[in-house]
């Protein structure tokens, strides 16, 4: 063998140590996810109080008399849905839920001065940065596409208990 560089079975080892490292790290990933999805799903109902304006299956049919977006039906990326969160919408009665959002131009390049009467509300709890991470992530795997509302989905969501899912079509 040359000692100009590596032999054949040492460039084989360290293939495969990468391959097996890769298939590990994507095999543990969806379980992060899923456990992203319980936060965000979490954060959607008791912190942040989504459900309020946009139902608890994101269709758009709060309580109170209020109607958001249907959430279900929404053409934004995942990172429009987190910059929606983030930074609420203007003009709109979506508030932000990023404590320093308009203390910079983190927003919409703008500041609460600069905005004016479009300064979307600062909603009452605010959120962390992963907090807002894991609920854009709930509501794009989740919500996102998801077509109209099932009953399936309801027992999941209430803990399959309520008389309040018989409502909806088992597909």
């Amino acid at each position: 063998m040359s000692s100009e560089g590596p032999e054949c079975s040492e460039v084989f080892a360290i293939g495969l140590m990468t391959a097996v490292a890769l298939a590990v790290c994507f095999a543990a990933a969806p379980d992060a996810v899923a456990g992203d999805w319980a936060q965000g799903q979490r954060i959607w109902a008791e912190k942040a109080v989504c459900t309020e304006c946009h139902g608890w299956s994101g269709d758009g049919i709060g309580g109170a008399d209020r109607n958001a977006p249907s959430l279900r039906q929404t053409q934004l990326t995942r990172e429009e849905i987190r910059e929606a969160i983030q930074c609420g919408r203007r003009g709109t009665e979506m508030p932000y839920f990023d404590r320093f959002a308009y203390r910079d131009k983190r927003c919409y390049g703008s500041t609460a001065e600069e905005l004016g009467d479009q300064m979307p509300n600062r909603a009452p709890t605010t959120l962390q940065s992963d907090e807002i991470d894991a609920l854009a992530d709930y509501v794009a795997a989740k919500m996102k596409g998801a077509g109209p509302t099932t009953r399936a989905q309801c027992l999941t969501f209430f803990g399959g208990v309520g008389s309040r899912c018989d409502n909806y079509p088992d597909r």
